[in-house]
């Protein structure tokens, strides 16, 4: 064969069509060419020689084998693999071609402008020094513009791909399990990065640097599993659509410094936030993506910038209910409330994958995020599917005009469902609902409605036949039947479904058994009323009453049970409950009731419920200050209001089920009592409403007693404390057994109720919560298995003491946001607590809190052992999103064997740093964590030693002696008597860190004393 030898292409040949065959074979025969095809290894050994030879226009095709070689591109020349042996045939896939560049060192392939790499795999690049630079990389690309294209780039070094200046087309490669990161570039490439899988890679997925901004258009990739972020733009800007990012060991997106267009992804389960912007002076546009599952935040930008996401279950939240702060927070770094995030057009849901597990994130035909995101016109989906549902975006990675088209897999058709049937009367406006069609494939539906049949009379017509829910008034008596077909996007059609109306001849009679009686006596004859009834027809009723209740004592019975009016004569105090149906001759009403209580003096300032009393509130209602309603066993359907200076005892456990209704419903009230409330004793309450203000017991300006309950299953808040300081202070909630509610015990607005001595766990969000300048006094609980141990939403000021505060998500937070205007309140007390085992913290005081904060005394160990993250976990971690501004003294503590972080002053990223709290740390023992301090020093007189627990199995939680030789063990714990202060000074002289339960004298020993 003569090398360095083309030949022609002739138009003739093409115009007879020859078989590619002989085409491929005429193309590597000698000859002049104007656009020449040069084969490796038939024409050259090796490829460079065949670049080498090649001029612009020119191809080199390349057999499958492996290519021990470091090549340098030439412009305009396109080099392809993946050809069989006789170039008869290309397939990348069986017939792989790799160029290992591992015998030599430094890039294996050099870009060059308008060239192209196709069909290759490349590997082993060397990292070597060369005038004190770092060369390496798969491939290497320096003031170039290259299209790299189906190509595997994997185990180079020290990148996949390196850029610096450089306009690249990277195209439908694989870029995978190199030394650091996928793709990096720097100092002002404009790269297209689409349609590649990047995953594996020991840094990055895509990484920018250098000192000019970079500009980057990433868009349809996959992006996974790397070792720190999916995209790390540090100096970059422009546009990132339709990636799916998921599993990536830090943040998904990471922006620093330059604003970003963050579009129509989806971002799942990486280590920390969905997506970050790191400089809070900038606006980013993150639009219509889906961002779930992210160890920390979904999206930390400093509360601007996002618009039409959907989130959910980030930051720990799995799935948490929007309706609650803390699981709008942890989806914002710290940012947005209740009603917040809706002004942003986002939501909090699961989008319903179809098959996460496999990171199939294709969505269900029944996901919120199809049709969620931003209506304008330039967001429309263009290609379905993958996109569903109408031409609105659908959020995430197959929505918006960017997607790539899928073959449609079917045509399923839709099915129709025009609602239940319907009992109406004459006059009445029905609305039809076609809410319940849906199709099997996610389509768009349109409805056509029409009447299959309607009385002869009838007038009735449609509002709208093509509308989901259209109307008709119904003029004339009879059955109507309507019929609803369903149709896809693409023209397919249900079977009909049909709704059948019924017109209703009689309307039912309406009883009314008259007002409240009151304050009757012994001997009074009582007059029913039941002449308020009334019938919509105008018919004739008939009466039917009853005693559904009457005092135990009493024999009392209705003169006339078929009366208007009949009457009963008082022959026992208590309560009475008469209970009236009405009939129009065709139907009864509904019952009414009315109740009559006597007026008197209690015996022994006792009433009882049921003995004379068929309700609490009745009982309530009746009793005069001072009285007692004691309670039998059972269960009271009802809400309570008390209002006057009473006890509630309960003998048996008795239920109070408020009836887990919507909306701010107490199960018990008590209000506006002050220092005069009573005590509530011995009760299961349950049942409080779903609404913002719903409890099982909420006290408002009043200091009731709470002892000894079971306050379980209430939709929001167990217990809510809210009112002013002198109102509110001698407010005892005590012994009691709060668990399996959203909320806890929630403080608010200037609470300073004292809790204590209770059992507060398995609340779903937070077991003692403060917002509005409350400042309880949170002492001695076991505080266990809440999202949140202790913590505070807004401004306040808890003084947290002596409590056990274990297995939480986070043992206490204190996080207010500006809710309410940002402002210093009084000092936050952390005193003596200990604090362990919780799945990710152990004390967090966020960037926002402006509040003194003092940490002592406090033993803290075995956080951040479930979900751990760099900068939220550990056991005491000050600051975050941002550096904090506060004071904080944290002294005498032990903190030992946390993961992240012992003590943790989080002073910012790289690029935006900050010296965090003020803080004075001493005489702390910081031991075994698995960094003992981040962003700050040890404090002088702070040690790391083996603090020697000892556990004293008789008491709950007894891990946490201290060994010393006056109780019995062989040596003395460092934290002995290591304190800044005395124990009495310090009011720790009754507790005791000593199996011998002695108490503490002398120089205080550092940690938790029992």
């Amino acid at each position: 064969m003569i090398n360095k030898v083309r030949k022609r292409y002739q138009s003739s040949v093409l115009m007879v069509g020859l078989v590619s065959m002989l085409l491929i074979v005429g193309l590597c025969l000698a000859g002049e060419a104007v656009a020449a095809t040069i084969c490796v290894p038939r024409n050259y050994p090796t490829i460079q020689k065949a670049i080498d030879a090649a001029r612009r226009g020119d191809k080199v095709l390349v057999s499958q084998g492996i290519y021990y070689e470091n090549i340098t591109m030439k412009e305009g020349v396109t080099i392809q693999g993946g050809w069989n042996k006789d170039f008869s045939r290309r397939d990348i896939s069986s017939y792989v071609t790799t160029i290992d560049g591992g015998k030599r060192g430094g890039w294996v392939v050099c870009g060059a402008n308008k060239a192209t790499l196709d069909g290759f795999t490349i590997i082993n690049a060397k990292a070597i020094v060369r005038d004190d630079a770092r060369i390496g990389a798969g491939i290497y690309c320096v003031s170039t513009s290259p299209t790299i294209i189906n190509s595997t780039i994997k185990k180079n070094e020290p990148a996949g791909i390196y850029c610096t200046g450089s306009s690249a087309a990277i195209i439908n490669n694989v870029i995978c399990n190199n030394e650091e990161a996928g793709i990096y570039l720097e100092n002002g490439c404009s790269l297209k990065i689409k349609g590649n899988s990047i995953r594996d890679n020991k840094m990055a997925g895509i990484g920018t640097g250098g000192m000019v901004v970079s500009r980057i258009e990433v868009r349809n990739n996959t992006i996974n599993n790397n070792a720190l972020g999916g995209i790390e733009a540090k100096a970059a800007t422009g546009t990132i659509h339709n990636n799916i990012i998921y599993k990536n060991k830090q943040a998904g997106i990471r922006c620093v410094i330059t604003p970003m267009d963050i579009v129509n992804n989806t971002i799942v389960d990486n280590g920390r936030s969905g997506i970050v912007v790191e400089d809070p002076s900038v606006m980013p546009t993150i639009k219509n993506n889906i961002i779930t599952h992210n160890g920390e935040s979904g999206i930390r930008a400093a509360g601007k910038g996002y618009s039409y996401n959907l989130l959910f279950s980030n930051n720990l939240t799995d799935n948490c209910d929007p309706h609650y702060l803390w699981c709008i927070r942890r989806q914002y770094g710290g940012y947005e409330d209740e009603k917040s995030f809706l002004k942003h057009k986002d939501m909090i849901a699961d989008p319903l994958y179809v098959d996460p597990v496999h990171h199939d994130y294709h969505l269900q035909p029944t996901s919120t995020a199809i049709d969620g995101g931003d209506p304008a016109p330039e967001f429309r989906d263009v290609n379905f599917p993958p996109s569903m549902g109408s031409s609105i975006n659908d959020m995430g990675a197959y929505g918006g005009p960017f997607t790539i088209p899928e073959k449609r897999k079917s045509n399923n058709p839709p099915q129709a469902n025009a609602g239940p049937s319907q009992e109406v009367y004459v006059g009445d406006r029905v609305t039809l609902d076609g809410t319940g069609c849906n199709d099997p494939d996610g389509d768009f539906l349109s409805y056509q409605w029409k009447f299959v049949s309607k009385p002869r009379a009838s007038k009735a017509r449609l509002s709208d036949s093509k509308a989901v829910n259209p109307t008709f008034r119904v003029d004339v008596p009879g059955d109507y039947t309507v019929q609803l077909i369903a149709k896809d996007r693409w023209g397919k059609s249900s079977n009909s479904h049909s709704v059948r109306v019924t017109t209703l001849s009689n309307h039912p009679p309406i009883a009314n058994a008259g007002e409240l009686i009151s304050h009757v006596f012994l001997g009074d004859a009582v007059t029913l009323y039941g002449g308020g009834s009334k019938d919509p027809d105008a018919d004739c009723l008939n009466y039917r009453w009853e005693l559904a209740f009457r005092p135990s004592t009493s024999q009392a019975t209705l003169s006339d049970l078929n009366a208007s009016s009949p009457t009963f004569v008082v022959d026992a105090l208590g309560c009475y409950v008469a209970r009236l149906v009405v009939n129009d001759g065709k139907a009864d009403s509904v019952p009414d009731t009315v109740y009559i209580s006597t007026r008197h003096n209690a015996k022994d300032g006792k009433r009882n419920v049921p003995g004379e009393y068929p309700t609490i509130q009745a009982a309530v209602d009746a009793a005069n200050p001072g009285d007692d309603v004691v309670v039998q066993k059972g269960t009271y359907k009802e809400s309570v209001v008390i209002d006057k200076n009473m006890n509630l005892v309960g003998i048996g456990w008795p239920k109070i089920d408020g009836g887990s209704k919507e909306g701010d419903i107490n199960t018990i009230m008590i209000a506006y009592l002050g220092d005069r409330a009573g005590r509530v004793e011995g009760f299961v309450i349950t049942g409080g409403g779903g609404g913002s203000m719903g409890h099982g017991i909420s006290i408002w300006d009043s200091s009731p007693t709470i002892v000894n309950n079971k306050i379980t299953c209430n939709i929001h808040n167990a217990i809510g404390i809210h009112g002013r300081k002198v109102l509110t202070g001698k407010t005892k909630i005590y012994n009691n057994h709060i668990y399996d509610n959203m909320i806890g015990i929630g403080n608010g607005r200037g609470s300073e109720a004292h809790i204590y001595g209770n059992q507060i766990h398995h609340n779903r969000v937070v077991g003692v919560g403060s917002r509005g300048l409350a400042a309880p006094r949170i002492e001695g609980n076991y505080i266990y298995g809440n999202r949140i141990g202790v913590g505070a939403r807004e401004v306040a000021s808890p003084h947290i003491e002596g409590n056990h505060i274990f297995d939480n998500v986070c043992g206490i937070t204190i996080g207010p946001v500006s809710t309410i205007r940002r402002f210093a309140g009084e000092d936050i007390i952390i005193k003596n607590n200990l604090i362990f085992s919780n799945h990710q913290c152990g004390v967090s005081i966020t960037s926002f809190n402006l509040s003194k904060v003092i940490i002592s005394n406090n033993t803290i160990d075995s956080n951040n052992h479930h979900f751990v993250t760099k900068e939220r976990g550990g056991g005491v971690v000050l600051g975050y999103p941002f550096p904090a501004t506060f004071d904080a003294v944290v002294a005498n503590n032990i903190v030992t064997n946390n993961k992240t972080g012992g003590i943790v002053n989080y002073d910012g990223t790289e690029l935006f740093p900050a010296p965090g709290a003020a803080m004075m740390n001493d005489y702390n023992n910081v031991w075994n964590n698995e960094n003992e301090y981040a962003g700050c020093p040890p404090g002088d007189k702070d040690f790391s030693k083996d603090p020697l627990y000892v556990s004293v199995a008789s008491e709950r939680n007894g891990n946490y002696y201290l060994s010393q030789r006056a109780s019995g063990q062989v040596s003395n714990s460092p934290c002995v008597d290591a304190g800044s202060n005395t124990a009495s000074r310090l009011g720790l002289r009754n507790k005791t860190t000593r199996t011998d339960k002695v108490g503490d004298s002398g120089i205080v020993d550092i940690g938790y004393h029992y």
